[in-house]
């Protein structure tokens, strides 16, 4: 089996295209939403929800191949597993996939994430069990409470001072 490899990206001025205007689209496309990146939702139809992020684009149509010509991640958020393996299909080697509906058809899975300032713990079931990465997630907050803000600054200025890494 291959391992998962956790990191953490930086997807300002990236494109991502999420295929799906559900709440499962709509909890994916709020991941991402203080990331920098360009979200377009691709959709027939959307939730209300996603009146909350103006800067979001919708598309409203069915997906078709290049919808995802120029995305770097594609998420496939329909509750159509058909839909989903298409759009893995239209997706080539330089894209990232996740299939909302097959951890395995997926290139990566989203973790819980607890953030405190600079701070991000992330929690992955490996996409096997999201109720369990939740729960975990939690448990985390209450564990990093906001003075993790300070500590994660107060390092942060000592690794400037000469002869400190």
């Amino acid at each position: 089996m291959t391992e998962m490899v956790p990191l953490v990206f930086t997807l300002s001025n990236k494109k991502i295209v999420i295929i799906g205007g559900g709440k499962i689209a709509f909890r994916k496309a709020k991941t991402f939403v203080k990331s920098g990146a360009a979200i377009t939702i691709i959709s027939p139809q959307i939730i209300e929800d996603f009146k909350e992020f103006p800067f979001i684009t919708h598309i409203n149509k069915r997906f078709e191949k290049d919808d995802i010509k120029e995305a770097h991640i594609v998420i496939a958020a329909t509750n159509d597993k058909e839909v989903n393996q298409f759009v893995k299909e239209c997706t080539t080697d330089f894209q990232w996939f996740n299939d909302v509906s097959d951890q395995k058809n997926s290139d990566f899975h989203t973790p819980a994430v607890v953030r405190r300032g600079d701070l991000i713990v992330s929690v992955s079931t490996s996409g096997r069990s999201p109720i369990l990465s939740k729960k975990l997630k939690s448990e985390l907050e209450n564990y990093f409470d906001d003075h993790y803000v300070e500590i994660v600054n107060t390092y942060a200025d000592d690794r400037k001072k000469p002869g400190i890494e």
